[in-house]
């Protein structure tokens, strides 16, 4: 795991926390036994070798998976108790993704936006990722990369408190 440093106020809650996480697949331990918290303001990386478990971990911290043992919570609430609380402070871009072929990239921006009661204004985010030359491109004309810039913009479109970008780097130009 590789952090970067915060400033951490006193009896600040972090807004990631998790204690002990454990799951295992078909007896298979998977995730044993992991633990970390992420401060806000704080940029978080989990690093490691294929079938360590990043995934596993990421999707338990989105209560996409529920946890055979351990503690989860974002922003103090249970990923899989408060799921809809959850979705509403928490950004995420999935590892594996996909959306309708025939949807265009701005049509999935104004969708996803639709999706929150204040959603960040999705033009900022389209030109920041350089989507703005292809907001009337459908989904399946677009390159990995493209896709991977678009997963990114569809996570922030919600003006989340928490985002969490697995395999971000994923189809990603340098630049």
């Amino acid at each position: 795991m590789c952090r970067t440093p915060v400033r951490r106020d006193a009896g600040a809650m972090p807004v990631i926390e998790v204690t002990d996480l454990r799951k295992s697949y078909g007896g298979r331990p998977v995730v044993d036994g992991v633990s970390f918290a992420v401060e806000e303001g704080e940029i978080f990386g989990v690093l490691g070798p294929n079938g360590a478990g990043k995934t596993t971990t990421v999707e338990c911290v989105e209560g996409l998976r529920v946890p055979d043992a351990g503690r989860v919570r974002v922003t103090g609430l249970d990923p899989v108790a408060d799921h809809r609380r959850v979705a509403e402070v928490l950004g995420a871009q999935l590892q594996q993704s996909e959306l309708q072929p025939k949807l265009t990239v701005r049509e999935a921006l104004e969708l996803y936006a639709a999706f929150y009661p204040k959603p960040a204004d999705w033009r900022p985010l389209a030109e920041r990722l350089d989507l703005v030359p292809m907001l009337d491109t459908r989904f399946a004309k677009l390159s990995g990369g493209q896709k991977q810039r678009l997963f990114i913009a569809l996570a922030l479109v919600g003006d989340p408190r928490v985002v969490v970008l697995d395999e971000l780097t994923t189809g990603l130009d340098p630049r």
